[in-house]
């Protein structure tokens, strides 16, 4: 009888060579069919940091997992890792492009000492060419400018009431409300001119003129007084 879990453990070692050197062949060639699946993960050679791409993979799929984590992160090299059962261990787990385990990886578990240095390119960011998105890159004028710029806020209008009569309507529409009647429908108080004496300008008119009563006849001599 066989186990329940025969097909996570390699049946033989030289098949399980085998399938390294078929997976490592550059031209193409088909991979054997194989019984059982593999847990795929996704290294960054780079630092050694891995996370899991197929919980169960055929060897036919291997392709499309590096597909997917080259595309996870782009610009770094990636690399396929395999094991035959969830609970291996890392270490022991071999790289589809290599044929050897991550513990020989010379990179590996760097991803775990922060203060070792690493490229600037060692990461899983998609870079981010807005020139080639959006052209020529802005002036400093034109960024100096957008930063000052401040949204605008739309500021809400209140509407007229519509069962209002027209008359209404129009005077709310015109900015003719009940206050600016009022102020309209107030009299002009008359003006107080200050004596002639504290006078600043030199006021001419009607004012000035003699009583047509008193008037003095200028083409007629003007009558001697008595003795």
């Amino acid at each position: 009888t066989n186990h329940p879990d025969a097909l996570d453990e390699p049946s033989d070692p030289d098949e399980e060579r085998g399938v390294r050197t078929m997976i490592n062949q550059p031209d193409g060639m088909d991979l054997p069919r194989l019984g059982g699946e593999f847990r795929t993960m996704c290294v960054r050679t780079c630092d050694g940091y891995f996370f899991p791409m197929s919980n169960a993979a055929s060897l036919g799929d291997f392709e499309r997992d590096q597909k997917n984590c080259d595309s996870s992160c782009p610009g770094t090299e990636m690399q396929v890792f395999y094991t035959r059962g969830i609970g291996d261990d890392s270490a022991d787990m071999t790289s589809s492009v290599t044929g050897r385990p991550y513990s020989e990886l010379p990179t590996a578990y760097l991803y775990k000492q922060p203060e070792t240095l690493r490229p600037p390119a060692c990461g899983c960011n998609a870079a981010q060419n807005f020139e080639i998105i959006a052209g020529n890159p802005p002036s400093p004028e034109q960024t100096e400018a957008d930063v000052e710029t401040k949204p605008l806020i739309p500021v809400p209008v209140a509407k007229a009431d519509q069962g209002a009569d027209p008359e209404t309507l129009a005077n709310v529409q015109g900015g003719r409300d009940r206050e600016a009647i009022n102020r309209l429908a107030v009299k002009p108080s008359p003006t107080t001119l200050p004596p002639p004496g504290r006078r600043k300008v030199r006021v001419v008119g009607p004012t000035f003129l003699p009583d047509p009563a008193a008037a003095t006849d200028l083409q007629a001599p003007a009558p001697k007084a008595a003795p």
